[in-house]
């Protein structure tokens, strides 16, 4: 059997074939790029932002911060200081430096969810020695836990479902997400892309 090839032919696949890679580049340009661990993008070429704003609140010392932490194309150093005592470990006092690539995660989540509400944080860093105390009362802890890099927090959002949330973060696929409704949060990382749900925690 022989097949003949005609100009319309060639042209109605060139059109099918121009209009399924517009859909694709559609459609890759609603997801947020975010900066991986040690692969920080550039924040302000993501998404046209030209500054990116986190409104945080450390549940246990009630301390609250709503700062600018990057602008005009680089992280503002006094910013990040700020978050990362923010995010210390409460029960130590210890501060880490919070990944940046996890503040970008955050900020995106900030942007799918359309809030002004503040991250409730419920656990930010934690000192090896914190997470040794906390693995001997919970076997769920992890070991090698990504808190303790500074690369980790355990967050809710007053005025959104968990589920809600949950989700939000599944779609941005930056790293790792932990599902605990029982205790009222979702744990985000920016490990491998991973996730995971109990029943309690």
């Amino acid at each position: 059997m022989v097949f003949r090839v005609t100009r319309r032919g060639l042209l109605g696949f060139a059109a099918a074939a121009a209009t399924s890679v517009a859909a694709d580049n559609a459609f890759a340009a609603l997801r947020v790029p975010l900066a991986r661990p040690g692969m920080l993008a550039t924040p302000g070429k993501q998404a046209g932002v030209a500054a990116r704003e986190l409104h945080l609140i450390n549940t246990h010392t009630d301390e609250k911060l709503k700062i600018v932490y990057w602008s005009e194309d680089r992280y503002l150093p006094d910013a990040l200081t700020e978050i990362d005592r923010l995010m210390r470990d409460h029960r130590s006092g210890e501060v880490h430096e919070i990944d940046r690539a996890l503040l970008d995660t955050l900020h995106a989540m900030k942007t799918k969810l359309d809030t002004s509400e503040a991250f409730h944080i419920i656990s930010g860093y934690r000192s090896p020695s914190t997470n040794a105390q906390m693995r001997e009362n919970n076997a769920g802890v992890a070991k090698k836990s990504y808190h303790m890099r500074g690369m980790a927090v355990d967050i809710r959002v007053p005025g959104r479902e968990l589920s809600y949330l949950r989700n939000a973060a599944l779609d941005i696929a930056a790293g790792g997400v932990g599902y605990y409704p029982r205790s009222d949060f979702i744990h985000v990382d920016v490990g491998p892309v991973r996730q995971w749900g109990m029943r309690s925690a």
